[in-house]
C-alpha cells in the first residue's frame, strides 16, 4: 500500500477532528476524509485493479476524494483539466487508451475496448499527469510516490518554524496545486484551495485564519493578483512561486505589503519537479537560484559563454513519459539553455526552440526580457523572433503599459545593458498578454497573433 494512504490513516486516528481539506464553504476533517475515501472506493467495485482512470471533475474536493479512492483500489488516476475542450479531452482519452472515466456527475464511464499506451506497472505509482499542452496535445507522464516524498523532505528544510497550513488556489489538474495538496495530506497539515481562483476571496480567507505561519503555493500571476489589494498583511507567510520569473513590481509589492513573508522562487517542471530555488532573493540578479542538494546538473554543448542545454538528474523527477518507457533515461532534458556561475548558481537563458540567431550570434529572449522588465514604463514584456527577408530573423518586443514608448527611448535604455545584436528591431504596445492555463504568457500564441497582423506597429 502507498505510504500516503498509511499516513492518512494515521492522521485520521491521531487527529480525527483536524481539518484536512477546505475549499470555500466545503471542509472535511481527517476522519471524515478517510471515511469518504473508503465509501468512494467501495462504490468503484466495477473498476478492475491497475486500471487507468480519467478524472474530469470540476469540484476539487470531489476530485481529491476520487483520486485517493482510486489509489485505495490500486488504480491509477489520470488527471485531465476539465477546462480543456471536449475535443481535446476525447483525443487524449482515445490516444492513451484510458479504461474508465469519472466525470463531475460521479458517473463512471467504461470505455470501449481499445489499445492502451498506459502499461507501466509500478506499485508506487501515484498518478498520470499531463504537461500544459501549450505546444500541442498535452503529454502524459508517470508520477511515482517516492519522487514526491523526496520533494516533501526538501520542502520541509525551507521552513524555519512549524507550518500547519498549506494553501494552493490553483486547479488540482496542475502539478503545483496537486503537489501542495498531497504534501499537506501526507504530513498531516490542513490544505486550503479554491474551486476557481479568486484573489479577493483568497485574501479574505487568509486574513480570517488564526493559524500562523502559512505556506502558499502560487504561480506569478496569482501572486500579482494577491498583492494587488494594497493592504499590508503582517501574518507570517512562506510564499512558494514557480513558473515565470517574478516581475519587479510584484517582488516590490511582496516586500512592502507582506513584510513578514519569506519569498521562495522555485525553478522546475511538472516532470522534473523542483530543480533550483532562490530563497528570499539571496541568489544573484537574474539567477533562478541554487540547485537542490539532490539535483545534479549537466550542460550539453556549451558555447564560449558556458551556456548549454540543461539536463538534470534527481530522485524528485518523474518516472518517464507514457509510451516512451524504452526511452527512459537517467538524465532528463529540460529544453532550457542554462549556465552556472562559479558559486554554483543556475541561470536560465531561454527555451531551446525560442533561441534566435541574429547577426550570427545567439539571442535568448529571456535575457532580453529580464532587462526590458526593469524599464519603468513596461508592465509585462515578451520578445519573439519573426522571419525577415534580409536578415533571416529579427526580434520584436511586445509590451503592456500605461503609455506608448518611443522606440529610440527604449533602445537607449536597453543599449546600456545589452549588446547591439540583442536589442529588438521593433517595439509594439499591446493591450494585454494572452496566458496559458498554468498562468504563463502564451509565447507561441502571441507570436502567432503578431504574424497574423493582430497588433498594430
Amino acid at each position: 500500500m502507498l505510504e500516503l494512504l498509511n499516513k492518512m490513516r494515521q492522521h485520521a486516528r491521531m487527529q480525527p477532528t483536524q481539518c484536512a481539506l477546505k475549499f470555500e464553504q466545503s471542509a472535511v476533517s481527517y476522519q471524515t476524509l478517510e471515511q469518504n475515501v473508503q465509501q468512494c472506493a467501495q462504490s468503484l467495485y466495477e473498476i478492475p485493479r491497475q486500471s487507468y482512470v480519467a478524472l474530469i471533475i470540476e469540484d476539487p474536493l470531489q476530485t481529491i476524494t476520487y483520486y485517493l479512492a482510486l489509489l485505495e483500489r490500486d488504480c491509477i488516476p489520470c488527471l485531465l483539466d476539465y477546462r480543456w475542450s471536449q475535443q481535446q479531452i476525447d483525443t487524449l482519452i482515445s490516444y492513451y487508451g484510458m479504461s474508465f472515466i469519472i466525470d463531475s456527475n460521479n458517473k463512471v464511464i467504461k470505455m470501449m475496448r481499445q489499445d492502451s499506451k498506459l502499461i507501466k506497472q509500478d506499485a508506487a505509482l501515484l498518478h498520470v499527469g499531463f504537461t500544459s499542452g501549450t505546444t500541442g496535445l498535452p503529454k502524459a507522464y508517470y508520477r511515482n510516490e517516492p519522487s514526491w516524498i523526496y520533494s516533501f523532505k526538501q520542502n520541509d528544510k525551507l521552513f524555519d518554524t512549524v507550518v500547519d497550513l498549506i494553501v494552493a488556489p490553483g486547479p488540482l489538474s496542475h502539478s503545483l496545486s496537486l503537489y501542495a495538496c498531497i504534501y499537506a495530506l501526507y504530513s498531516g497539515r490542513t490544505f486550503i484551495g479554491q474551486t476557481h481562483f479568486d484573489a479577493s476571496n483568497l485574501l479574505h480567507s487568509i486574513q480570517l485564519l488564526k493559524c500562523e505561519p502559512v505556506a502558499m503555493f502560487l504561480v506569478p500571476t496569482m501572486l500579482e493578483a494577491y498583492t494587488a489589494h494594497r493592504t499590508v498583511i503582517y501574518q507570517r507567510q512562506y510564499i512558494f512561486t514557480t513558473g515565470d520569473k517574478l516581475q519587479y513590481k510584484v517582488r516590490n509589492r511582496v516586500e512592502q505589503l507582506l513584510p513578514n513573508a519569506i519569498l521562495i522562487e522555485f525553478f522546475g517542471t511538472s516532470e522534473a519537479s523542483f530543480i533550483s530555488y532562490n530563497y528570499h532573493d539571496k541568489a544573484p540578479h537574474y539567477s533562478v537560484g541554487m540547485p537542490f542538494e539532490n539535483v545534479n546538473i549537466q550542460l550539453i554543448n556549451q558555447d564560449e559563454k558556458g551556456i548549454g542545454l540543461l539536463n538534470i538528474q534527481s530522485n524528485m523527477a518523474f518516472s518517464g513519459y507514457v509510451g516512451e518507457e524504452d526511452l527512459e533515461k537517467e538524465w532528463i532534458e529540460t529544453g532550457d539553455f542554462a549556465s552556472l556561475d562559479k558559486q554554483g548558481y543556475l541561470f536560465l537563458h531561454g527555451r531551446k526552440y525560442d533561441r534566435m540567431i541574429i547577426g550570427g550570434s545567439n539571442v535568448y529572449p529571456t535575457e532580453v526580457e529580464r532587462v526590458a522588465q526593469s524599464y519603468e514604463y513596461f508592465d509585462e514584456v515578451l520578445v519573439i523572433g519573426v522571419p525577415h527577408a534580409k536578415f533571416g530573423e529579427i526580434s520584436v518586443l511586445l509590451y503592456t503599459g500605461d503609455i506608448k514608448i518611443a522606440y529610440q527611448a527604449c533602445k537607449t535604455f536597453l543599449s546600456k545593458h545589452l549588446a547591439r545584436y540583442q536589442i529588438p528591431s521593433k517595439l509594439i504596445k499591446v493591450d494585454k498578454m494572452e496566458y496559458t492555463q498554468s498562468g504563463k504568457i502564451a509565447r507561441k500564441h502571441m507570436k502567432q497573433r503578431y504574424l497574423e497582423g493582430g497588433f498594430n506597429s
